[in-house]
């Protein structure tokens, strides 16, 4: 209690210079929070108005030009000169210079026309004049700017001298486009609805944005024009957007009235502010989009400025109040340091002398209860042995495994199962933990007075404990129980059955829940199956195993209903057997298997369970027999190539046969027979006579000696026995073999 005060006056300081700091820093994020939101209104406002004159300043432009435009055009309809080439049929060449002349006068006069288009609908030509696109009289069908044929087919859907914004094409493929505003104007209409004439000034939209500020940098930045048609276009280029779009969507919705504004929305997937115009006298608006992180990015770096010095001034004020607090309580942490060690002096003491009076109790058999109990009373232990008790014996799985990868916190893990076991066990018991060595832990379970605990709910509660372990500390535990019991003197013969009933893990899994009254504690006599063993010594010599498998299932099996040291007896047993006939194979079956590091033979410690070392005499069944096949696939190549020497240097000796060649390798023939069978599909005898015949017609067609010579020299004892075997295989005589032959020769002579 005394030390709990001081912990709490201790840290009083500290928590007043914190409350300080932290209440600092408040004040200044949040003020800084008004003045961040104050000045980005400020910016959207001022970004709005350098928007908007851009806007306004294209507008105007676009006003002006259409009055130069219509001048320009009224002009060259009153051009006694020019009128030559807008209405007569075959103007005199004379004229049609005169008329280019004065046109071109028009054009460098005013350099903000790109060119000038004049119209004779009689003649179907154009005479134009241009700064840098196609200029001269040009025919309609040789006309490059194809669109604007489109506009004067279409007329009626422009309003005159209305802007018309487009991209001119070039006659030159190599030149780009250029961007234009097109101001058309026409002569009367004739009966069929086509113009007499037209005049149209093409004025460059590069001169009209000539004002505008664009951050180049940044392909957000955009002025965009939406027209009378809702046809949305860049300005800068004068490329139409696509409807249906989202941008074109996103900038048709405007729909302005008659007063400028803007919006912040996102704009093609970025947040952006809108800034619009009213509709001007052609229907027409224009939107500005402008990024708004460019907007807000002088004042964004303030507020980072801003963290940044409050985080300062957080952390040197979390620095300055624990160094303070540490100087003025020097004294008490003295004091507090000091109470600390004594408690934990005292705990550890207590917990050891504990740990050991359990320990020397598991170990005395004859002892006085009376006097026993009053010693485990006066060190605080509350196991009551006269009373109903149980025994559980806990064991870690995996045990190597954590101890491998976590050896330094073997104990805190124990410490925790122990703490968890007692926690859930003192529900239902009044509960000691006693630590054993290596994976172990023990639990006393005393039974409260008046009640009862049966056999499934001592197995549900076991059951609880090791999911909780398994939840919290990621570990499985193996549990076994003893039979609940009264007598004080059979505490030590309950604690050696159920360990060694914790043992049987071994044969029953990990996880299990061993009683320990129903497994196998009498020594019984075991046999050792001998036959089997020889079974599954020659099953893994000819290569057979599954079926050594088997049989070591089935010896295994079989020690489950005797003491542990019985599997561990039959394994070492086992394990000796295989050592053994690897070495005779070795020694006397002429095969080198070479095993050296590659052969690990299974020691029965270093499982928990039948199932991992079974796992592992698997492999080395399966390493076994794999080798083994190799090396007798190997030496009965070696047995084939043999023969087939043989074969081919006698084959001229009538003596040849399975008898001879078994003789000439020192093997019985009925073993090379099956040897060469299995590694050619196809008997010795055979091989022979194809040798023969080989080597025979190689005798018909390249010497004239005899059939009877060429069967005794291939060695066939009988000229009869040739003959038929020849036409056995080539289906004719050697005679017609030979005359085949030559006649094929002749033939290609």
């Amino acid at each position: 209690m005394k030390l709990n005060k001081i912990r709490k006056h201790g840290s009083l300081y500290a928590k007043l210079l914190m409350g300080i700091t932290l209440g600092i820093v408040i004040v200044l994020i949040v003020s800084s929070s008004v003045y961040y939101v104050s000045f980005t209104r400020i910016l959207q406002q001022k970004a709005f108005e350098s928007d908007l004159s851009d806007l306004k300043h294209t507008g105007h432009a676009i006003a002006i030009t259409t009055e130069n435009a219509q001048t320009v055009s009224f002009q060259i309809y009153r051009n006694s000169t020019i009128a030559n080439i807008l209405y007569y049929n075959d103007p005199h060449p004379f004229e049609v210079q005169g008329a280019m002349l004065d046109l071109k006068n028009y054009l460098n006069s005013m350099p903000f026309i790109e060119s000038i288009y004049v119209y004779n609908a009689t003649q179907e030509r154009y005479y134009i004049v241009s700064q840098n696109g196609q200029k001269g009289v040009i025919d309609a069908e040789e006309l490059a700017d194809t669109a604007f044929m489109e506009i004067l087919k279409d007329y009626r859907e422009y309003e005159p001298f209305a802007p018309i914004p487009r991209i001119m094409k070039s006659s030159d493929l190599a030149q780009p486009s250029t961007a234009v505003y097109t101001y058309l104007c026409y002569d009367a209409i004739r009966a069929d609805g086509k113009m007499n004439s037209a005049i149209a000034v093409n004025i460059s939209a590069e001169w009209i944005n000539q004002g505008i500020s664009l951050n180049i940098n940044d392909e957000s930045d955009q002025i965009f024009l939406v027209d009378n048609y809702d046809t949305v276009r860049s300005v800068e280029q004068l490329t139409e957007i696509q409807p249906e779009t989202n941008i074109s969507s996103a900038l048709i919705a405007l729909n302005p009235s008659h007063q400028a504004a803007y919006s912040i929305t996102s704009f093609n997937g970025v947040k952006s502010l809108l800034t619009y115009t009213a509709r001007d006298q052609f229907g027409w608006y224009y939107v500005r989009v402008t990024p708004y992180a460019e907007i807000i990015r002088d004042v964004q770096q303030v507020g980072v400025t801003t963290i940044q010095i409050a985080s300062i001034i957080l952390v040197a004020g979390l620095l300055l109040s624990w160094l303070l607090s540490k100087y003025l309580y020097v004294p008490i942490s003295k004091i507090k340091v000091r109470m600390e060690d004594l408690e934990s002096e005292w705990r550890n003491s207590s917990y050891t002398i504990r740990q050991n009076a359990l320990q020397k109790l598991l170990q005395i058999q004859g002892f006085n209860p009376k006097l026993q109990l009053e010693k485990l009373r006066s060190i605080g232990i509350q196991f009551d042995f006269t009373r109903p008790y149980h025994l559980a014996y806990l064991r870690i799985d995996r045990f190597n495994q954590l101890r491998t990868e976590s050896q330094r916190d073997v104990l805190t893990y124990k410490f925790a199962i122990m703490n968890i076991s007692t926690e859930i066990c003192s529900k239902h018991f009044l509960v000691e933990a006693l630590d054993l060595d290596d994976d172990s832990l023990l639990m006393f379970l005393n039974l409260p007075k008046d009640t009862d605990i049966t056999s499934d709910m001592l197995t549900m509660i076991m059951k609880e404990v090791q999911a909780a372990c398994e939840e919290y500390l990621k570990l499985g535990l193996t549990i076994a129980v003893t039979p609940q019991s009264s007598d004080p003197h059979q505490l030590y013969t309950q604690y050696k059955q159920v360990k060694e009933a914790s043992l049987h893990r071994f044969f029953k899994g990990r996880g299990a829940i061993i009683e320990a009254q129903h497994q196998p504690l009498v020594q019984k006599a075991h046999n050792f199956p001998i036959g089997k063993e020889k079974r599954l010594v020659e099953a893994l010599k000819t290569g057979k195993s599954e079926e050594s498998k088997q049989l070591f299932n089935e010896i295994m099996e079989e020690t489950q209903h005797y003491p542990l040291h019985t599997a561990q007896l039959t394994t070492k047993h086992l394990t000796v057997t295989l050592e053994n006939m690897i070495a005779d194979i070795e020694r006397n079956g002429s095969l080198q298997l070479s095993f050296d590091s590659d052969l690990i033979l299974p020691k029965f410690e270093y499982y928990e369970t039948l199932e991992d070392m079974t796992a592992d005499f698997y492999k080395l069944f399966d390493m076994m027999t794999s080798k083994l096949n190799e090396k007798r696939s190997g030496k009965q190549e070696e047995i084939t190539r043999k023969i087939n020497e043989l074969i081919e240097t006698h084959y001229a000796d009538q003596a040849l046969g399975l008898n001879y060649i078994a003789d000439e390798l020192n093997m019985s023939s009925y073993h090379i027979s099956r040897v060469y069978r299995q590694q050619n599909s196809t008997t010795i005898v055979d091989t022979i006579n194809h040798v023969r015949m080989e080597h025979a017609k190689k005798m018909l067609i390249e010497s004239v000696i005899s059939i009877a010579e060429i069967a005794a020299n291939t060695g066939y004892t009988s000229s009869s026995y040739f003959h038929r075997m020849f036409k056995k295989l080539y289906g004719v005589t050697p005679s017609e073999f030979r005359n085949a032959h030559r006649s094929l020769e002749r033939s290609k002579q």
